[in-house]
């Protein structure tokens, strides 16, 4: 942990495979900027600050299949547009259903909670993590999604861990 803690730090880097990785218990997981085209595949992003942190000059990446585990921040942009792609994906944070009882929820995953956006722009609010504001931030904008990018989901979030 640390400001220089990243399990992988990823620059201006294209067509690239990040597949069967553990990251664990870092500041940031995996750092992504100007990162184009690019495949994360069967990674484990587990008690991270933030899992993944995008960065808008990335585009065409694609993470499916990733378990997401008790991160602070599961993933955190500095744009209001997405250009990437997260498909079924198992989110410890998910909070939907599945009625039809195929292993797939219901209803989609948005990994980007505003909180998370006003850290990126302001990061001495890290300060009120835990607090009831911020959850009620969170609940209204999960509503209403005004600041979070509109696009960035996992539209077919798994809810069992992937092995």
């Amino acid at each position: 942990m640390g400001a220089a803690s990243y399990g992988l730090l990823l620059k201006d880097i294209t067509d690239s495979k990040i597949i069967n990785n553990n990251f664990t218990q870092n500041t940031s997981g995996i750092y992504v900027e100007g990162c184009n085209r690019s495949e994360f595949m069967n990674n484990l992003f587990e008690k991270n600050g933030w899992a993944i942190k995008l960065m808008a000059n990335s585009e065409g990446n694609v993470f499916t299949d990733n378990n997401f585990i008790a991160n602070t921040f599961d993933v955190s942009t500095n744009s209001r547009q997405n250009f990437n792609t997260f498909s079924s994906n198992f989110w410890s944070k998910y909070e939907g259903y599945d009625l039809d009882k195929d292993g797939i929820g219901d209803i989609p995953y948005r990994p980007v909670k505003l909180y998370s956006v006003l850290v990126e722009q302001n990061e001495p609010s890290l300060i009120l993590l835990n607090s009831l504001f911020i959850e009620l931030l969170n609940i209204a904008e999960s509503v209403f999604p005004t600041l979070i990018p509109e696009t960035l989901l996992d539209k077919t979030p798994r809810l069992r861990r992937i092995n």
